[in-house]
């Protein structure tokens, strides 16, 4: 099956800040290897840096998940501060203690307390990265192979894969692409290899509409003064 070519190049203020992770799997070996060169190939005809670009090798198409969302927590996980509650007032106190026959119900209690939480050091929290104008722009592109085999096998891990993934993209506010092939043959691996240049582009192409995205609604959170409310 051909698809249709698609002609796109970063614009210089994505690729300068891009950097590029590459997540890909032992099994299949010449085929990731040849999935890994269009990689390279297609980041050479965007002259990316060499420096800037990151291989990582999983065992299979499930372990893509653990190291991508490692990768994520890099840059979605905040640290750098305590957290220190204070609850002061009255507490209520509801009871059901068994005592002997003439006692025996609930009671209510009303106490006088102070209590102070403290946590033991700086509290990590997930939220989605949201990069400044000076930070990097990381990608992270999964590639794998989950081929059909004689069970059913190939299908529950093929779900697995792409929502987790699914779930890391919307989540964490770092483009993952997910390059995972669900052929039915190797014949049809092999003649979808080409496809890693368009997800290339793709992972490039998510962090130009984010940025034009966060422009606009900086623009709306400060507009500026219409010429036509002046006095006439």
């Amino acid at each position: 099956m051909k698809t249709e070519e698609w002609s796109y190049t970063p614009p210089e203020s994505v690729l300068r800040r891009a950097r590029v992770f590459v997540l890909r799997t032992a099994w299949h070996d010449d085929l990731m290897e040849a999935m890994e060169r269009e990689v390279r190939l297609q980041l050479g005809l965007f002259r990316f840096p060499e420096e800037r670009l990151h291989f990582f090798l999983v065992a299979g198409s499930f372990e893509l998940i653990h190291v991508a969302a490692a990768l994520a927590r890099q840059y979605a996980w905040k640290h750098g501060f305590a957290q220190v509650v204070s609850v002061k007032g009255p507490t209520h106190i509801q009871s059901n203690l068994r005592f002997p026959p003439f006692f025996q119900g609930n009671f209510d209690s009303q106490l006088r307390s102070e209590f102070l939480l403290e946590s033991p050091g700086p509290i990590g929290y997930l939220q989605p990265y949201l990069p400044t104008p000076t930070d990097e722009l990381p990608i992270i592109i999964a590639l794998g192979c989950i081929l059909k085999g004689e069970t059913e096998h190939h299908r529950y891990l093929a779900h697995t894969v792409m929502g987790q993934l699914a779930y890391l993209n919307a989540h964490t506010g770092v483009p993952i692409v997910a390059g995972v092939l669900t052929p039915d043959s190797p014949e049809q691996a092999w003649a979808r290899v080409s496809y890693v240049r368009t997800w290339v582009k793709a992972g490039f192409l998510l962090w130009e509409t984010r940025l034009k995205l966060q422009a606009f609604f900086e623009a709306l959170s400060h507009p500026t003064p219409s010429n036509s409310s002046a006095g006439t």
